[in-house]
Order: C-alpha cells, then structure tokens, then sequence
C-alpha cells in the first residue's frame, strides 16, 4: 500500500511507505533435519519515490534489520525499483519488496523465516490478472550474484500460475523454480549446482457450502524436483526426486487450522553441506515422510496485524515443535485519512 501527498497541478506525487516488523521464531527438537535455533528480530522498511501516473511509480529505501541481542543493525538492503500496477498485468524492476508478489508459493520453495531475511527479489517480475480475477500468471528472474568476488553466478528463475473454476470448487495451481549456483568458496568440490523444483496441484475451496466458514480448501499434487553438481570435465546426470503432498486448510474468524502431509523422495539433496546459504525450502523435505500441522492465530485492524503459529514437524522417527509469533505495522498508514483498499501484507 503506498500513500499519496497529492497536488493535482502537479503531474508527479509524492510517494511514501513505512512498515515496522517483528518476527520470533523458536523452533526445537529439529535434528537431523535442522539445528535448535531461535530467531527474535525486528525489521524497519521506509521507502520514498515519484507516483508518475498511470500506475508507474519509482521508489527508494532501504530494509533495515536487528537481531535482538545483536550489535546495531545486524543488516541493511536497499530497495530501488520500478513498477507498474495496472487492472490486469503488473511489472517491477530492480531491487524490490518480495510483498509484492501475488503467488502463495510452497513452503518446499520458500521457508518462511528465509523470506523474513531475504527481503528482496533482485531483478524483474513480470505478473498478469485475468479479468474476472479468478486466476493470475508470474513469474520472475531473482539475481543474487551481487557480489562478484564472493557471489559469483547466482539467480532463481521462478514462475507460477493459478486459475479458479466453478466459484472456487475446483483450482489449478502449478509453480516451478530453477536455481542456478555457481560458487567455488561455497561449493568447493564442484564449481556449479543447480536445481529445479515443480509443483502441480489441484484443491477445492467448500467456502461456498458452508458460508460460515471463511477458507475450508483441501487439496492434493506433486512436490518434485531435480538436482546435481557439474564437475569440470565430468559428466554428472540428474537426481529425479518425485513426492507427492495433501493439504487441508481451515480458517475461521481469527483461528485456524493447515496441515499437510509430504510423502516420497527425500529433496534437498545437498542441505547437510551447504543449508541455507543455497536452500530456501523447508528443510523437513529432506524427509521422505513429512507432515506438518499449523494451528494458527490472525488478527488484523487498521495498521495493525499479529499473526501467532503452533507447528508441529512429524517425520520417521522425530517430532519437533515451532512457535513463531509475527507484528506487522505499516505506519505510514496512521496518516492516511479514509478506507484503505487493496492493502497486500
């Protein structure tokens, strides 16, 4: 949501944006998978630039991050980017907000707590809503090579599509991500990795069965993916690692409930060697069984919106426990007078 100081004489507006986050993150008993660790931060975004009209905006600012018990600001990241928003197809350039994508991507692509830290895709992001708003295509190019002594040719290609039918009763849904790694200080017995993941699924929405219940969707696909490292000189094939997941989502007023259930090959190959500085996933996939149930709490007024999650990861043999408590504050928003439309978190 961006807010105007607006004068109609002037063919630019002024444009501002400031958002306060918290996030606390404790997760436990995760071995093998992942190591104890709590995370407890807080994050301030202020962006300021020109709305040019016609939905074409050019913004500048700056993430800037604390771990709470950490020396002053633990990491900054600027954002500078273009956008364009229209009625049906949107683009961005540069560096920017990863909130602004219009995809709900899953969680063996992107972590959480990973998005939380990466706050931004850099690059372009290309995105198309039909007329009816009942499906939308993206797709985007994130470069994380930004440093060519010690990042050296890192990006993600990622695209996704969704479409609804018969008022939500049936929904497509397909996403894929190529990541693409080549680093010798971080792999150093090969000079490149790369992966690929897709997802393909199929869900129903009964929110029109039973009114009274505001999301009550289930669903069923592939969570797949291909991995391998090339050698110089040496021929290296594939891993085909194919998996399956069943969902089933409830929601209802402020409280609700997820739980899905990941059966088939182990993914995340290569997470023992390189975590987190490669894998954005979750890295419960490395399970070959893998169910995860979310009890959840939402609450949003105004300005205002506090999220708090109970998690349980049940693989062969382990159960670990996550609680993560989340405060979003868009505080430029105190001083926007009238209904907000269109507000994104």
């Amino acid at each position: 949501m961006i807010a105007f100081m607006s004068n109609a004489a002037l063919a630019q507006k002024l444009a501002y944006r400031l958002s306060f986050e918290t996030c606390f993150d404790n997760l436990e008993s995760s071995d093998p998978w992942e190591g104890t660790r709590t995370l407890f931060a807080v994050k301030l975004s202020p962006e300021i630039g020109l709305q040019l009209g016609h939905g074409h905006s050019l913004m500048v600012g700056a993430h800037l991050m604390q771990d709470l018990g950490d020396t002053l600001l633990t990491k900054a990241q600027a954002t500078v980017y273009y956008r364009y928003k229209g009625r049906r197809f949107g683009a961005l350039a540069g560096s920017f907000p990863r909130r602004f994508s219009i995809s709900d991507y899953p969680l063996a692509f992107f972590d959480r707590d990973w998005c939380f830290y990466n706050n931004n895709i850099n690059g372009i992001m290309l995105q198309y809503t039909n007329r009816r708003r009942s499906g939308h295509v993206e797709f985007f190019v994130d470069w994380q090579g930004q440093s060519q002594k010690f990042r050296i040719d890192e990006f993600m290609i990622v695209g996704s599509t969704q479409y609804a039918f018969f008022d939500r009763l049936l929904i497509v849904d397909a996403a894929a991500l190529l990541s693409h790694f080549k680093n010798d200080y971080v792999l150093g017995d090969s000079y490149l990795l790369e992966r690929a993941y897709y997802n393909v699924g199929l869900s129903t929405d009964l929110h029109k069965l039973a009114p009274k219940i505001d999301r009550l969707k289930f669903g069923f696909g592939t969570i797949s993916s291909m991995e391998h490292k090339r050698f110089l000189e040496v021929d290296s094939k594939w891993q085909h690692n194919i998996g399956f997941q069943a969902e089933a989502d409830i929601f209802w007023r402020w409280i609700g409930l997820r739980n899905t259930f990941y059966f088939g090959d182990s993914q995340q190959m290569f997470y023992s060697q390189y975590g987190k500085r490669i894998y954005s996933g979750s890295p419960f996939y490395q399970s070959s069984r893998y169910n995860r149930l979310n009890i959840y709490g939402m609450w949003r007024k105004k300005f205002l919106s506090v999220r708090g999650d109970i998690i349980l990861h049940a693989t062969k043999g382990y159960l670990a426990n996550q609680q993560m408590l989340t405060l979003s504050i868009n505080l430029h928003q105190m001083f926007v007078k009238g209904k907000l439309r269109n507000v994104r978190y």
